[in-house]
């Protein structure tokens, strides 16, 4: 581009410069913009480790620059330093955030310091025991993996809020005999050991996937929610019984508070309204039917970042003015690569019929190749932009392109286009997403790429093996791998959970009830996702798996219960749901606002991944404490015999 390939040193050399890259139609909006103020440059850096340092050194070079210009720089690499910035500011202030909330439900449950303290090293030594094992076997902290120690609280608080409610609920008054502790234990053990062997199950099902984040996480939580069930059944019920009886308001508020009342008053609401709660559970299935196919995907790293970030600041600044750089390159290979194959004027045709429809697509530009450059450089000399039709001029304009490239003091331009017995050839081209003039998202990107497929078979010999490729398909294939992941893991748990509950209620009509307020909560997930444009990304995908595992524990609490009153009042189906609300009711809304409450924390995480998954995992075991509450009893409610009986009377 400038005398001597090096930076011009005059006012000659700077004219000369200025005018070779004005008319080079490779340079425009690849190293200069279109409104001719923007000028790029493009390096590749390769494979590094330490990224700090790099980035520091870039700094520095910028720093210089910025005493002239407005500079922007954008890379993978500053995003991965970036990334493990944000983390290192999250992780602490998310660990002391929830650990605050869990607290305060935790004295708002019970009002009793026993209750805050126990509960709080209970989880904290289950966190320790996770942070632990991940640090033995060399887990890092990831995007995914950071939401671990949090989700370890959060579910293990559960557990703990379900011993204290059992443990004030069978407290006696004489301090001598602690044999009422025992009796406690014994009516919630199976509860916890269900509910955290569904949990672990839902967590485990994602070692059945390919991505070793989403295996690390589900191994890591699993450990910590083992440590914290273990610790509730053994730790916590020991150091209770070293403590002084407590009072009897104490007792009194967990049994006849105003939230058992208000359990109460609601078994009467869902037995009067059970017929339009069913109907309820149908339109969602109905509702998640028709919206689920709309679900939108998303791998692109700059969407991580928060929006004020600098780093997408200058991204989307040097898309909207050069494009961006989502390239795509499609290599052929010439059949038992015969050498000077791609010199034949025939199949260079056909190459260039390709390029030409390529071209015409609105969302891809700048179209790079063997190709393009040989009809350049024929325009030059002949004055037609077109491919030659004698092989000898061919031959001779490559002969030029491979003088061009050897005087160049870095790779040659030829050799990414071309090997140098012209066996192998590769197009190269950008995509951009003309109407908003960002990045080409993936669904947008998958559905291009299928109509360049068609021409590619219509056009293209199918001997040179045509074969698409680049960084941008490398993320199409990431949320191929999440959909697929997600998939096998959701089928994985749910049989898995199904197989269990069977065998512990000893029913499979049992266990499909207790996965009525499990299928509630996903679909309400999957509604939320597409009506507040949550796309499915690396991290939200595992909501499914968590929802699976926690929600299912809601309702094997409510159907050990359930069944236990059904034997002891078989003729009062009023009373039994009634007593089954009571008793199980306000243990359920105490670990459902604890675990939506700690999980809404991770909404104060900088990733955008992080916070949807916060949220959604909240949305989701909400709606399967609903679903517990207030749609299990009205599927409870069909075909028992006290409604057979009032039929035939009737």
């Amino acid at each position: 581009m400038s005398p001597g390939s090096k930076a011009p040193d005059t006012e000659e050399e700077l004219a000369v410069f200025r005018d070779n890259l004005l008319s080079d139609p490779f340079a425009r909006r690849l190293l200069l913009s279109e409104d001719r103020s923007v000028l790029a440059v493009i390096f590749s850096t390769g494979r590094m480790s330490d990224h700090d340092r790099f980035v520091a050194s870039l700094d520095a070079i910028l720093d210089d620059l910025e005493d002239h210009f407005a500079v922007h720089s954008t890379s993978i690499v500053q995003s991965t330093f970036m990334t493990k910035k944000y983390l290192l500011r999250d992780f602490p202030r998310l660990l002391v955030f929830t650990s605050l909330f869990i607290l305060v439900i935790y004295y708002l449950g019970f009002r009793a310091k026993r209750a805050v303290l126990l509960p709080a090293l209970v989880v904290g030594f289950g966190t320790i025991w996770c942070l632990g094992f991940m640090g033995l076997v060399r887990y890092p902290i990831s995007v995914v993996s950071i939401t671990t120690p949090p989700l370890v609280l959060i579910l293990g608080s559960s557990y703990t809020i379900h011993m204290l409610n059992q443990y004030y609920r069978e407290m006696r008054g004489d301090p001598e005999n602690r044999m009422w502790i025992v009796s406690a234990v014994s009516h919630v053990n199976k509860t916890i050991l269900m509910a955290a062997l569904t949990t672990v199950i839902g967590f485990g099902s994602l070692l059945a996937t390919n991505m070793s984040q989403s295996r690390e996480f589900g191994l890591s939580t699993s450990v910590g929610i083992i440590a914290c069930a273990l610790l509730s059944l053994f730790f916590l019920p020991a150091t209770l019984s070293l403590l002084r009886t407590p009072s009897a308001d104490q007792r009194r508020r967990v049994m006849e508070g105003s939230l058992s009342r208000i359990m109460g008053r609601l078994s009467a609401f869902v037995l009067r309204w059970r017929a339009a709660l069913i109907v309820v559970f149908v339109v969602t299935a109905v509702a998640f039917g028709l919206l689920v196919g709309e679900l939108r995907h998303l791998s692109e790293y700059i969407n991580y970042f928060p929006a004020r970030d600098e780093l997408v600041k200058d991204t989307n600044f040097i898309t909207e003015k050069l494009g961006g750089y989502q390239q795509i390159n499609l290599t052929m290979t010439a059949p038992g690569e015969r050498r000077n194959y791609f010199l034949d004027p025939d199949v260079l045709q056909r190459i260039s019929e390709f390029e030409r429809r390529l071209g015409r697509r609105e969302d891809v530009y700048q179209v790079i190749s063997f190709v393009t450059y040989l009809k350049h450089l024929n325009e030059l000399m002949t004055g037609q932009e077109e491919i030659p039709e004698t092989r000898g001029l061919i031959l001779l304009l490559s002969r030029y392109l491979k003088i061009m490239s050897a005087e160049a003091h870095t790779d040659s331009i030829l050799s990414t286009l071309a090997n140098e017995d012209f066996s192998r050839l590769t197009v190269s081209f950008r995509i951009y997403d003309n109407d908003r003039g960002k990045y080409l998202y993936e669904d947008a990107q998958r559905k291009l790429m299928a109509s360049i497929r068609e021409d590619i078979d219509a056009i293209l010999d199918p001997e040179t093996s045509p074969e698409l490729w680049g960084i941008s398909l490398r993320y199409l294939s990431l949320s191929e791998i999440v959909d697929r992941n997600q998939q096998v893991s959701m089928l994985v748990a749910i049989s898995l959970i199904l197989v269990a509950t069977s065998l512990s209620f000893r029913s499979v009509l049992y266990g499909l009830f207790s996965l009525i307020p499990l299928t509630f909560g996903i679909m309400m997930n999957f509604i939320f996702m597409v009506t507040a444009g949550i796309p499915l990304d690396i991290t939200t995908v595992l909501v499914t798996s968590v929802t699976i595992g926690v929600g299912v524990d809601n309702s094997i609490h409510f159907l050990l219960q359930f069944r236990k009153q059904r034997r002891a009042l078989p003729d009062h189906r009023a009373s039994v749901f009634a007593n089954t609300l009571r008793i199980t009711g306000r243990p359920i809304l105490l670990t459902t606002a604890s675990i939506v409450g700690g999980l809404l924390v991770l909404t104060l995480a900088s990733f955008r991944p992080i916070i949807y998954f916060g949220l959604l995992v909240a949305v989701s075991l909400l709606s399967t404490a609903v679903g517990t509450l207030i749609i299990l009893p009205a599927f409870l409610t069909i075909g028992s015999a006290e409604e057979k009986r009032a039929g035939r009377t009737a």
